[in-house]
């Protein structure tokens, strides 16, 4: 995987990409849970993210 091809989705307050690990350090109160049984819903939290493709067509 190469970690230089992968973006922030809401980049957060500091990360570090290592050979072997990824540390993230977020900003207080960010999450990612939707529709819990007590309708808490928080969608703001950084997800490092790349693309990827299907290979089926």
């Amino acid at each position: 995987m190469n970690m230089t091809e992968m973006k922030w989705t809401r980049e957060p307050l500091s990360f570090e990409i290592g050979p072997d690990r990824v540390e993230i350090t977020t900003r207080p109160h960010t999450d990612l849970w939707q529709r819990t049984y007590y309708h808490f819903r928080n969608d703001n939290a950084p997800v490092l993210q790349m693309e990827t493709f299907c290979s089926d067509q």
